[in-house]
């Protein structure tokens, strides 16, 4: 039950169709083939492959709780036509993926995507660009996938977040709580088992979802290459994915990707 509830909580499924900003890339001169692969569970997935005749490289790209496919597309794309592939995705239970929403699947539908990029551009650079959530994902991936570099934004530390949201209402079931998060999961535990790649921290002071505080020790606890990107001061409503108010964090990001996959 509980890990129902960790689930449900840091996934938030039913609310991605609500937060939906209905966007068609193909509009905005954005072509991209819609491709499938299989995760461990056997269950198909989708994701959007933004590519053209002579990119090197493939940026993964995948948003955070309640945020579908659109909604990761509509923050992330000025990554798109730079001279590598962004590859967009979501987990299982998104979208028209089958499967329901659980965090224990996190790690093998992002491999999954990962293997296709790997298998169908061989010999190429792998980037991963998370947002929440998916910042998770994409860090605790990285020690069975190898990158050539992440940006992570919002992140934060399933295992600690009712200590670093100071959530005394959910002190009395925080055992049981943080019990229903895999222990593949533990930002903190995934960090030191990556071995040297460049990671971009990209956060905001105002972040009330995944506390600033929080995000700098998981930064000052990573042992490889590492920079830390502060976004412009925004409301706390917008501050979690505050890259998507700030041009000048946009071209920072930009620019890490290129210099990793390019």
């Amino acid at each position: 039950m509980l890990s129902g509830c960790a689930s449900y909580w840091l996934l938030y499924p039913g609310m991605a169709d609500s937060t939906d900003p209905h966007v068609d890339p193909a509009a905005l001169g954005n072509n991209y083939q819609v491709i499938a692969v299989n995760n461990a569970n056997g269950i198909s997935l989708k994701g959007w492959l933004f590519a053209k005749s002579g990119d090197r490289g493939t940026a993964l790209i995948l948003g955070g709780d309640a945020m579908n496919i659109d909604a990761t597309y509509n923050q992330s794309k000025y990554l798109i036509g730079h001279g590598f592939r962004v590859l967009i995705f979501t987990w299982q239970g998104f979208d028209s993926n089958g499967g329901a929403a659980e965090l224990s699947s996190l790690l093998g539908d992002a491999n999954a995507f990962y293997a296709y990029a790997h298998s169908h551009f061989p010999n190429e650079p792998i980037a991963f660009v998370g947002y929440s959530t998916g910042a998770v994902t994409g860090i605790c991936l990285a020690p069975r996938d190898p990158m050539s570099a992440i940006a992570v934004e919002g992140t934060f530390n399933p295992k600690t977040i009712v200590d670093d949201r100071h959530m005394w209402y959910v002190k009395p079931l925080e055992a049981k709580f943080v019990a229903g998060i895999p222990d593949n999961l533990d930002t903190a535990q995934c960090l030191n088992e990556i071995n040297g790649t460049p990671i971009l921290f990209v956060h905001n002071r105002a972040d009330t979802l995944a506390p600033y505080d929080a995000a700098r020790r998981l930064y000052n606890g990573y042992r490889g290459p590492k920079e830390f990107l502060d976004t412009r001061q925004l409301a706390s409503e917008q501050a979690h994915m505050g890259s998507f108010f700030d041009p000048t964090a946009q071209a920072k990001v930009l620019a890490f990707l290129k210099q990793h996959l390019n």
